[in-house]
């Protein structure tokens, strides 16, 4: 078993394309409407932008997603309990009391791997952010410490299709509303709403992220990546990452206006140059039914 991990993957990410694929479906096209996704889902426990469209693209590929309840001992202990042998599921642990991970005993931090039931009292666990394989938990660990498990199981495939024309032309359709609206909220950060820079910079984070993963996608197509993966390229992804450190820097300053200043200037240039990009591969893709 080969896990997968690249930039722009979290955990959370990782732990589910990998479990797609070892349940049998090819992730990657989940992967295909991700660069014009602006709705993220805020998760309010570890304070992150999480894509709303990826779960929802992986159901719509064959893959069947139930989220068991966590919030007591006496839950999870039901939960583990009814959990066939064989079952695949992408779990979150305090990374404190996973021995495999370089938190292990020192820091408290969340973290996703994917977990197989298996007899015995255990799970084989698999963690392709640490490209770890057969790693061992116990039940009894999974009862105490886990805080979120996801069950996963192939079930039949719907109509799915998004295409690379049709993506190029949802960034046409919606770039200069998104411009707008996040031009107004960085252009408040320097009107006494500092704070606010740490927030957007953690949904511009999100946002990388998308591209890294739609990078790949492109990356993955037969006969394709050249033509469509050089636009996004080192010196783009440098310049969304300079927005990014330049809201967390202006979070923490009273006299941010320079700051703010040159943020908005980086993010408009990176629409303009997307527009850009979105209209080259509209023009070189075919026609989609």
């Amino acid at each position: 078993m080969n896990l997968i991990y690249f930039q722009g993957l979290n955990c959370y990410t990782s732990s589910m394309i990998n479990a797609a694929g070892l349940i049998g479906v090819d992730y990657w096209n989940a992967l295909a409407g991700l660069w014009s996704e602006t709705d993220f889902t805020y998760d309010q426990i570890h304070h992150l932008y999480l894509s709303r469209r990826m779960p929802v693209n992986l159901e719509a590929l064959g893959v069947s997603l139930k989220f068991l309840n966590c919030c007591s001992k006496q839950e999870m202990e039901k939960n583990i309990s009814c959990l066939t042998v064989g079952q695949w599921n992408v779990v979150e642990m305090d990374a404190f009391f996973i021995p495999w991970v370089p938190y292990y005993h020192t820091l408290h931090s969340f973290h996703y791997f994917i977990a197989r039931k298996e007899e015995k009292g255990v799970f084989s666990c698999f963690d392709p952010t640490y490209d770890k394989k057969d790693m061992e938990i116990t039940d009894e660990d999974m009862i105490s410490h886990a805080s979120d498990i996801c069950r996963i199981h192939k079930i039949a495939e719907k109509q799915y299709n998004i295409g690379i024309r049709r993506e190029a032309q949802e960034i046409l359709r919606t770039h200069q509303i998104t411009q707008e609206n996040l031009l107004e909220q960085i252009g408040e950060c320097a009107n006494g709403k500092q704070k606010n820079g740490e927030l957007l910079a953690k949904y511009i984070d999100a946002l990388i992220n998308n591209r890294y993963l739609y990078l790949h996608y492109l990356q993955n197509i037969p006969l394709s990546s050249d033509k469509y993966g050089e636009y996004f390229h080192k010196e783009y992804f440098l310049k969304w990452t300079a927005v990014k450190h330049g809201l967390y820097k202006a979070s923490f300053r009273q006299n941010n206006r320079e700051i703010i200043g040159e943020v908005c200037g980086h993010f408009q240039e990176l629409i303009k140059e997307e527009m850009d990009i979105a209209r080259k591969i509209e023009a070189l893709s075919p026609e989609e039914n």
